[in-house]
């Protein structure tokens, strides 16, 4: 009996932790915690970024079955950039917008596709950086897309001048933009079709009259640069030079005929 009283007192007082101890359990937890956390920050950026190219893969797949099905011919309209495809979104909600590419990816016009169901094209990144009264509400939210086209591929069927300095490119352009046809479009490979929301407002030769627009819409944590798909089909993420038309990276001119005027506008830039 005895043996056995002592037994039970010496694990009576050695069954807790010492002040000491749990103070040091929680040190080794909050230096784990700090160390692991910005890796899981970087694994969730580096798996919205990996969600949207598979999602601007598949718009561009869905544009290239739109062209075989139009002879090759681009969606044209006013507000097309943002208004080709997707649920109806908040800044439409008292109009309608035909939806032209939702038929090729699986979904109704505008009018039977909702938020919820139109996924392909939300990047899980997005948030604001439009410029307008819309500016703090997600893109998606508000347009009923995240994604933003080439206006000289999928947008209005003309191109206004921007200013003085890029006007004989502009007039140039507007020529050949109504009916434009993929056949006389050049560089595939190297051409943007579709990317981010922000990357339009990136490029667009005009000046930024607020900054918090372009940090607003660089969703995935880098200066400048923003997902985006080319007309072959292929993405990347890719840095987006202001009122660059060409560069080696990409393109956003399909006129190849005009490079020479539109490098003559991107030296009066630099």
């Amino acid at each position: 009996m005895k043996r056995l009283q002592t037994t039970a007192s010496r694990g009576s007082s050695n069954g807790g932790f010492t002040l000491i101890e749990l103070l040091v359990v929680l040190a080794v937890i909050s230096l784990l915690l700090a160390i692991l956390l910005p890796s899981l920050g970087r694994v969730r950026s580096r798996a919205k970024l990996v969600r949207c190219s598979s999602n601007l893969r598949s718009l561009a797949t869905a544009w290239s079955a739109y062209l075989n099905d139009h002879h090759g011919c681009f969606y044209q309209r006013p507000n097309a950039n943002v208004n080709y495809g997707g649920w109806r979104g908040l800044k439409n909600e008292k109009g309608w917008w035909p939806r032209p590419l939702n038929p090729w990816v699986g979904l109704a016009d505008a009018n039977g596709v909702t938020e919820q169901t139109a996924t392909v094209f939300h990047c899980p990144a997005g948030c604001g950086g439009i410029p307008d009264s819309y500016f703090l509400e997600k893109v998606y939210r508000a347009h009923g897309t995240s994604y933003q086209t080439n206006n000289f591929l999928i947008g209005p069927d003309n191109c206004k001048p921007y200013s003085d300095r890029t006007r004989e490119l502009d007039l140039a352009i507007a020529t050949r933009l109504p009916h434009l046809n993929v056949v006389r479009v050049a560089n595939h490979s190297r051409l943007v079709l579709i990317g981010d929301y922000g990357w339009v407002n990136q490029w667009d030769p005009a000046p930024f009259l607020y900054p918090e627009w372009k940090t607003r819409a660089e969703w995935h944590g880098a200066t400048d640069r923003h997902s985006v798909a080319f007309l072959d089909g292929h993405t990347a993420f890719v840095e987006i030079h202001k009122g660059a038309y060409v560069t080696s990276e990409y393109c956003v001119l399909p006129f190849q005929d005009l490079y020479h005027l539109a490098t003559q506008v991107q030296a009066s830039t630099e």
